[in-house]
């Protein structure tokens, strides 16, 4: 099947059934096979799941067709400060399996989503789904907040939304009034339990015909 063919059914599918909401949050215990997670930035073979006992990460599922992933940037670009400074790491991973890696570059480069610095906040190609089937995510924009084991496997402490500036398909708030995932990250730095539920991310389908 060419792109355009695949590009075609991507906007039918969307026109009918392009937005969801997510599900409740599971544990991960297998590690990742990094083979085909790779950096946006240059193609390195990058593993989310590796890193020492204890540490976070952050992963915020997007993409570069949705509207309320790319309406979201700019809270995404603030919590990739947030997390440095907070020696979290944090990485916009996009799932999609037919765009290129220069067009994903691209992408995040327009939104602003690649200026942190270092690889502990690269922007991720997940094309076979690697990340998302592992966490269970389901729609973009969807926040995944994990501890890593050291062995890597993770504990995963959050999954929802990223905040409320969505709260249903089509209704977009004048003003974000709750950070979800600033909040948990927050809470996981201090020690504080994350009881569920968890608020559920509101967006686009994951496009899971690979």
């Amino acid at each position: 099947m060419d792109r355009l063919t695949r590009l075609g059914l991507k906007l039918i599918a969307a026109a009918f059934s392009g937005c969801a909401a997510t599900g409740a949050p599971r544990d991960v215990a297998t590690p990742v096979a990094p083979a085909s997670m790779c950096s946006v930035r240059d193609g390195t073979a990058l593993d989310p799941f590796a890193g020492e006992q204890g540490s976070l990460v952050a992963l915020v599922f997007i993409s570069t067709e949705c509207p309320i992933a790319n309406a979201m940037a700019p809270d995404l670009r603030s919590l990739c400060h947030h997390c440095a400074m907070s020696e979290v790491d944090f990485h916009p991973v996009y799932p999609s399996a037919w765009q290129s890696r220069e067009e994903l570059l691209a992408h995040s480069r327009e939104f602003g989503l690649d200026a942190g610095p270092g690889p502990t906040t690269a922007p991720i190609a997940d094309p076979k789904h690697i990340l998302v089937e592992r966490v269970g995510a389901t729609v973009v924009p969807e926040a995944v907040l994990l501890r890593r084991d050291g062995a890597g496997g993770v504990e995963v402490l959050y999954r929802g939304r990223v905040n409320d500036l969505y709260v249903g398909i089509g209704r977009r708030r004048p003003t974000i009034s709750s950070n979800d995932l600033r909040d948990a990250i927050d809470a996981a730095v201090a020690g504080s339990p994350l009881p569920p539920p968890f608020p559920k991310a509101v967006g686009c389908f994951i496009d899971s015909s690979r």
